[in-house]
């Protein structure tokens, strides 16, 4: 076993997260568990990335419909404001 420093904000920090920790999930969390946890939550996961990257089938559509509705709110600004 490995002896850490820590400060007293981040100890503070730690055992509140392990705090609910054991709420959530109803059992005992120390330090080394808590530190797990965040180590583990810091995982990177390409494949949600590249998920949430992708491009969608709908993408020209939903564009062009975007791009006149655009063109109508400045007409309409235009017209409101007399530019």
């Amino acid at each position: 076993m490995t002896t850490i420093s820590i400060t007293n904000d981040v100890k503070k920090e730690l055992l509140k997260l392990a705090a609910g920790l054991q709420l959530k999930y109803e059992r005992r969390f120390d330090f080394n568990d808590t530190i797990r946890y965040l180590l583990n939550r810091s995982k990177k996961k390409p494949e949600l990335l590249e998920e949430a990257c992708r491009s969608i089938p709908e993408f020209k559509e939903v564009y062009g419909t975007l791009r006149d509705e655009r063109r109508k709110d400045e007409e309409r600004a235009k017209r409101k404001f007399g530019i």
